[in-house]
Protein backbone atom coordinates (compact mmCIF):
# COMPACT_ATOMS: atom_id res chain seq x y z
CA UNK A 1 0.00 0.00 0.00
CA UNK A 2 1.30 3.44 -1.01
CA UNK A 3 0.18 6.43 1.05
CA UNK A 4 0.49 10.13 0.23
CA UNK A 5 0.37 12.60 3.15
CA UNK A 6 0.00 16.33 2.45
CA UNK A 7 0.79 18.51 5.46
CA UNK A 8 -0.20 22.13 5.94
CA UNK A 9 0.39 24.22 9.05
CA UNK A 10 -2.64 26.30 10.02
CA UNK A 11 -4.60 23.24 11.15
CA UNK A 12 -1.84 21.69 13.24
CA UNK A 13 -2.26 20.94 16.95
CA UNK A 14 -1.59 24.07 19.04
CA UNK A 15 -0.97 26.47 16.14
CA UNK A 16 -3.12 29.60 16.20
CA UNK A 17 -1.12 32.64 15.06
CA UNK A 18 0.96 33.86 12.15
CA UNK A 19 3.99 34.14 14.45
CA UNK A 20 4.05 30.34 14.43
CA UNK A 21 3.54 29.90 10.69
CA UNK A 22 6.20 31.93 8.88
CA UNK A 23 9.98 32.19 8.90
CA UNK A 24 9.80 35.79 10.15
CA UNK A 25 7.70 34.84 13.17
CA UNK A 26 9.29 34.64 16.59
CA UNK A 27 7.51 31.35 17.30
CA UNK A 28 8.15 29.74 13.90
CA UNK A 29 10.43 26.95 15.15
CA UNK A 30 7.81 26.08 17.74
CA UNK A 31 5.26 25.79 14.94
CA UNK A 32 7.64 23.61 12.96
CA UNK A 33 8.00 21.21 15.89
CA UNK A 34 4.25 20.97 16.29
CA UNK A 35 3.83 20.38 12.55
CA UNK A 36 6.44 17.63 12.58
CA UNK A 37 4.67 16.00 15.53
CA UNK A 38 1.28 15.81 13.80
CA UNK A 39 2.91 14.55 10.60
CA UNK A 40 4.67 11.79 12.53
CA UNK A 41 1.39 10.81 14.17
CA UNK A 42 -0.17 10.27 10.75
CA UNK A 43 2.89 8.38 9.53
CA UNK A 44 2.68 6.08 12.55
CA UNK A 45 -0.92 5.30 11.68
CA UNK A 46 0.02 4.50 8.10
CA UNK A 47 2.79 2.21 9.30
CA UNK A 48 0.38 0.40 11.61
CA UNK A 49 -2.03 -0.02 8.69
CA UNK A 50 0.70 -1.80 6.71
CA UNK A 51 1.84 0.93 4.33
CA UNK A 52 4.78 -0.12 2.16
CA UNK A 53 5.66 3.37 0.95
CA UNK A 54 4.78 6.73 2.53
CA UNK A 55 5.49 10.08 0.91
CA UNK A 56 4.97 13.16 3.08
CA UNK A 57 4.67 16.47 1.22
CA UNK A 58 5.45 19.61 3.22
CA UNK A 59 2.78 21.92 1.81
CA UNK A 60 2.89 25.14 3.81
CA UNK A 61 4.41 28.49 2.84
CA UNK A 62 8.11 27.94 2.12
CA UNK A 63 7.34 24.19 2.01
CA UNK A 64 10.43 23.30 4.01
CA UNK A 65 8.97 23.52 7.49
CA UNK A 66 9.03 19.92 8.73
CA UNK A 67 12.21 18.94 10.56
CA UNK A 68 13.65 16.26 8.30
CA UNK A 69 15.90 14.81 11.00
CA UNK A 70 12.86 14.19 13.21
CA UNK A 71 10.59 12.56 10.62
CA UNK A 72 9.63 8.94 11.20
CA UNK A 73 12.23 6.96 9.19
CA UNK A 74 9.49 4.86 7.60
CA UNK A 75 8.50 7.89 5.48
CA UNK A 76 10.06 9.90 2.65
CA UNK A 77 9.79 13.71 2.79
CA UNK A 78 9.00 15.96 -0.17
CA UNK A 79 10.47 19.30 0.90
CA UNK A 80 11.85 22.38 -0.79
CA UNK A 81 10.83 25.74 -2.19
CA UNK A 82 7.44 26.13 -3.84
CA UNK A 83 9.22 27.98 -6.64
CA UNK A 84 11.01 24.74 -7.52
CA UNK A 85 7.89 22.59 -7.35
CA UNK A 86 5.52 22.71 -10.31
CA UNK A 87 2.78 21.03 -8.25
CA UNK A 88 3.60 22.64 -4.89
CA UNK A 89 1.31 21.15 -2.20
CA UNK A 90 0.80 17.96 -4.22
CA UNK A 91 4.32 17.52 -5.54
CA UNK A 92 5.14 13.85 -6.03
CA UNK A 93 1.55 12.60 -6.08
CA UNK A 94 2.10 11.39 -9.65
CA UNK A 95 5.34 9.52 -8.97
CA UNK A 96 3.56 6.22 -8.35
CA UNK A 97 0.04 4.88 -7.89
CA UNK A 98 -0.98 5.91 -4.40
CA UNK A 99 -3.79 3.96 -2.78
CA UNK A 100 -4.90 6.80 -0.52
CA UNK A 101 -4.09 10.29 0.68
CA UNK A 102 -4.23 11.96 4.09
CA UNK A 103 -4.41 15.71 4.72
CA UNK A 104 -2.79 16.84 7.98
CA UNK A 105 -3.09 20.35 9.41
CA UNK A 106 -5.46 21.71 6.77
CA UNK A 107 -7.46 24.92 7.14
CA UNK A 108 -10.77 26.37 6.00
CA UNK A 109 -11.30 28.21 2.73
CA UNK A 110 -11.19 31.98 2.31
CA UNK A 111 -13.88 34.04 4.07
CA UNK A 112 -14.84 31.26 6.53
CA UNK A 113 -15.90 32.31 10.03
CA UNK A 114 -14.60 30.63 13.20
CA UNK A 115 -11.52 29.13 11.59
CA UNK A 116 -7.79 29.58 12.10
CA UNK A 117 -6.24 31.68 9.31
CA UNK A 118 -8.89 30.86 6.67
CA UNK A 119 -7.68 31.42 3.11
CA UNK A 120 -7.33 29.65 -0.21
CA UNK A 121 -3.72 28.98 -1.26
CA UNK A 122 -2.50 32.60 -1.28
CA UNK A 123 -4.47 34.72 1.15
CA UNK A 124 -3.13 38.02 -0.18
CA UNK A 125 -4.22 37.23 -3.73
CA UNK A 126 -7.16 34.84 -4.00
CA UNK A 127 -10.59 36.15 -3.09
CA UNK A 128 -12.32 32.98 -4.29
CA UNK A 129 -11.46 29.79 -6.17
CA UNK A 130 -14.26 27.90 -7.92
CA UNK A 131 -14.58 24.48 -9.54
CA UNK A 132 -17.67 24.25 -11.74
CA UNK A 133 -19.04 27.36 -10.09
CA UNK A 134 -18.69 26.10 -6.51
CA UNK A 135 -16.22 27.82 -4.14
CA UNK A 136 -13.46 25.44 -3.03
CA UNK A 137 -10.68 25.70 -0.49
CA UNK A 138 -7.48 23.72 -0.44
CA UNK A 139 -9.18 20.64 1.00
CA UNK A 140 -11.68 20.41 -1.85
CA UNK A 141 -9.28 21.54 -4.57
CA UNK A 142 -6.46 19.19 -3.61
CA UNK A 143 -8.86 16.28 -3.12
CA UNK A 144 -10.31 16.91 -6.57
CA UNK A 145 -6.87 16.98 -8.18
CA UNK A 146 -5.81 13.81 -6.39
CA UNK A 147 -9.15 12.27 -7.34
CA UNK A 148 -8.35 12.88 -10.99
CA UNK A 149 -5.29 10.67 -10.45
CA UNK A 150 -7.48 8.01 -8.85
CA UNK A 151 -6.34 8.79 -5.29
CA UNK A 152 -9.03 9.06 -2.58
CA UNK A 153 -8.54 11.32 0.42
CA UNK A 154 -9.45 9.18 3.44
CA UNK A 155 -8.63 11.48 6.36
CA UNK A 156 -8.29 15.17 7.23
CA UNK A 157 -7.10 16.93 10.41
CA UNK A 158 -7.51 20.57 11.42
CA UNK A 159 -9.85 22.83 13.39
CA UNK A 160 -13.51 21.89 13.89
CA UNK A 161 -14.73 24.25 11.16
CA UNK A 162 -12.35 22.72 8.64
CA UNK A 163 -13.54 19.24 9.59
CA UNK A 164 -17.09 20.28 8.73
CA UNK A 165 -15.87 21.65 5.39
CA UNK A 166 -13.99 18.42 4.66
CA UNK A 167 -17.00 16.18 5.21
CA UNK A 168 -19.22 18.51 3.18
CA UNK A 169 -16.95 18.11 0.17
CA UNK A 170 -15.52 14.62 0.63
CA UNK A 171 -18.31 12.76 2.42
CA UNK A 172 -19.10 11.38 5.85
CA UNK A 173 -17.04 8.25 5.17
CA UNK A 174 -13.72 10.06 5.67
CA UNK A 175 -11.97 10.09 9.03
CA UNK A 176 -11.60 13.52 10.61
CA UNK A 177 -9.55 14.55 13.62
CA UNK A 178 -10.37 17.98 15.10
CA UNK A 179 -7.38 19.34 17.00
CA UNK A 180 -8.80 22.72 18.11
CA UNK A 181 -11.92 24.86 18.13
CA UNK A 182 -11.35 28.32 16.68
CA UNK A 183 -12.80 31.31 18.49
CA UNK A 184 -11.44 33.73 15.88
CA UNK A 185 -8.97 33.71 13.02
CA UNK A 186 -5.99 33.79 15.42
CA UNK A 187 -7.34 32.12 18.58
CA UNK A 188 -8.66 28.70 19.50
CA UNK A 189 -9.38 26.26 22.28
CA UNK A 190 -6.55 23.83 21.57
CA UNK A 191 -6.87 20.17 22.45
CA UNK A 192 -3.85 18.61 24.20
CA UNK A 193 -1.24 17.05 21.94
CA UNK A 194 -1.37 14.04 24.24
CA UNK A 195 -4.91 13.52 22.91
CA UNK A 196 -4.66 14.70 19.31
CA UNK A 197 -1.52 12.80 18.31
CA UNK A 198 -2.88 9.34 19.35
CA UNK A 199 -6.20 10.28 17.72
CA UNK A 200 -4.44 11.11 14.45
CA UNK A 201 -2.56 7.81 14.54
CA UNK A 202 -5.70 5.82 15.28
CA UNK A 203 -7.73 7.59 12.58
CA UNK A 204 -5.02 7.06 9.96
CA UNK A 205 -4.78 3.38 10.79
CA UNK A 206 -8.56 3.01 10.67
CA UNK A 207 -8.97 4.93 7.40
CA UNK A 208 -6.22 3.01 5.61
CA UNK A 209 -7.51 -0.27 6.96
CA UNK A 210 -10.92 0.35 5.46
CA UNK A 211 -10.20 1.46 1.90
CA UNK A 212 -13.25 -0.40 0.64
CA UNK A 213 -15.35 2.64 1.63
CA UNK A 214 -12.90 5.21 0.23
CA UNK A 215 -14.19 7.50 -2.51
CA UNK A 216 -12.35 9.79 -4.88
CA UNK A 217 -13.71 13.31 -4.94
CA UNK A 218 -14.91 14.23 -8.43
CA UNK A 219 -16.80 17.54 -8.74
CA UNK A 220 -17.40 16.71 -12.42
CA UNK A 221 -14.89 16.71 -15.25
CA UNK A 222 -13.73 18.61 -17.14
CA UNK A 223 -13.07 21.13 -14.36
CA UNK A 224 -14.27 24.67 -14.96
CA UNK A 225 -11.57 26.18 -12.74
CA UNK A 226 -11.71 29.92 -12.02
CA UNK A 227 -10.00 32.32 -9.64
CA UNK A 228 -11.16 35.76 -8.57
CA UNK A 229 -8.24 37.89 -7.36
CA UNK A 230 -8.31 40.78 -4.93
CA UNK A 231 -6.71 43.20 -7.37
CA UNK A 232 -6.64 43.91 -11.09
CA UNK A 233 -2.83 43.97 -11.01
CA UNK A 234 -2.71 40.40 -9.68
CA UNK A 235 -5.18 39.27 -12.33
CA UNK A 236 -3.28 41.04 -15.09
CA UNK A 237 0.03 39.43 -14.12
CA UNK A 238 -1.52 35.97 -13.80
CA UNK A 239 -3.23 36.20 -17.19
CA UNK A 240 0.12 36.48 -18.97
CA UNK A 241 0.89 32.89 -17.94
CA UNK A 242 0.37 29.98 -20.33
CA UNK A 243 -2.94 28.26 -19.70
CA UNK A 244 -4.53 31.27 -17.98
CA UNK A 245 -7.42 33.14 -19.66
CA UNK A 246 -8.58 36.48 -18.32
CA UNK A 247 -12.37 36.74 -18.04
CA UNK A 248 -12.76 40.20 -16.50
CA UNK A 249 -10.88 42.70 -14.37
CA UNK A 250 -10.18 40.30 -11.52
CA UNK A 251 -11.14 36.82 -12.77
CA UNK A 252 -9.24 34.17 -14.72
CA UNK A 253 -10.00 30.70 -16.01
CA UNK A 254 -7.38 27.96 -15.67
CA UNK A 255 -7.04 25.71 -18.72
CA UNK A 256 -5.27 22.39 -19.22
CA UNK A 257 -5.67 19.04 -20.93
CA UNK A 258 -6.57 17.45 -17.59
CA UNK A 259 -6.97 18.51 -13.93
CA UNK A 260 -3.34 17.68 -13.12
CA UNK A 261 -2.17 20.08 -15.84
CA UNK A 262 -4.70 22.68 -14.68
CA UNK A 263 -3.23 22.44 -11.19
CA UNK A 264 0.26 23.07 -12.57
CA UNK A 265 -1.00 26.08 -14.54
CA UNK A 266 -2.83 27.36 -11.47
CA UNK A 267 0.36 27.49 -9.43
CA UNK A 268 2.28 29.05 -12.33
CA UNK A 269 -0.38 31.74 -12.57
CA UNK A 270 -0.20 32.42 -8.86
CA UNK A 271 3.56 32.86 -9.01
CA UNK A 272 3.02 35.47 -11.69
CA UNK A 273 0.22 37.14 -9.73
CA UNK A 274 2.39 37.42 -6.62
CA UNK A 275 5.43 38.74 -8.47
CA UNK A 276 6.21 42.30 -7.41
CA UNK A 277 7.83 44.15 -10.34
CA UNK A 278 10.60 46.69 -9.99
CA UNK A 279 9.29 50.21 -9.37
CA UNK A 280 10.02 51.35 -12.91
CA UNK A 281 7.84 48.48 -14.25
CA UNK A 282 4.96 48.91 -11.82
Amino acid sequence: MNVYISVDMEGITGIVHGDMMGAEGREYDRGRRLMTGDANAAIEGAVKAGADYILVADGHGPMRNIFFEDVNPKAHLMTGSANARDYCQLQGADTRQFDAAIFVGYHAMAKTLDAIAPHTIAGVAIHELRINGRPHGETGLNAAILGSLGIPVVMVTGDTTTMAEATTFLGEQIETVPVKEATGRNAAICYPAAETRPAITAAAEKALGNLSVAKVYDPGQPFDLEITFFSMAQCERASRTQGIERLDGVTVKIHGENPWEQYKNLWAGLRSALYEPASWLA
